[in-house]
């Protein structure tokens, strides 16, 4: 059989477009996978950052709760006139340095919410740093004009604050990016 001029550029033309046909679909394969892990890397980050921000949240709350119990307990033994004990004495002073050492994790709470474009939810971690200074301020032991009916109340202001935040951090975290 004779191959003629014509078939072998028959061939050709079939060849280059079959290589053309397959140059341009691993392009776009290889370009759409491209894109679909960077937003799937940016959502994990998204992620990742409210997982952090819950966690810092959680451990300045955990801190503030010690330190409340160990005002009220100084309080209570106050109303007997007693002072706590040695032990507990050096608690409270270790928890005072370690709540002021906390507020680090709500600054960088609020960084990374405002990083992400959660404004709203970064003001709510602002507004409970300046509660925890307030109840700081204000509560302390040596304060003597101090009662459990006050610090029941700061408490449940404390929790209810924290549970708004987390309210907010989970529709976010909901929603996604």
């Amino acid at each position: 059989m004779e191959i003629t001029e014509l078939q072998v550029i028959d061939t050709a033309i079939k060849i280059g477009l079959g290589s053309l046909i397959t140059l341009v679909g691993t392009f776009l394969v290889t370009w759409l996978k491209h894109q679909n892990d960077r937003k799937k890397e940016s959502r994990k980050r998204f992620y990742d950052y409210l997982e952090s921000v819950s966690s810092n949240i959680e451990e300045v709350t955990h801190v503030s709760l010690r330190y409340w119990a160990l005002i009220i307990e100084w309080v209570r033994n106050n109303k007997q006139g007693m002072d706590l004990t040695d032990k507990r004495s050096e608690e409270l002073e270790r928890t005072k340095s370690e709540l002021f050492d906390q507020f680090k994790n709500l600054t960088v709470a609020e960084s990374k919410l405002m990083l992400l474009g959660l404004t709203h939810i970064s003001s709510q971690v602002r507004d409970y740093g300046e509660f925890l200074k307030e109840l700081r301020g204000k509560y302390y032991d040596g304060n003597q004009s101090l009662n459990e009916s006050d610090l029941d109340d700061v408490r449940q202001e404390l929790l209810s604050k924290r549970k708004s935040i987390f309210q907010e951090l989970a529709k976010s975290y909901k929603k996604g990016l």
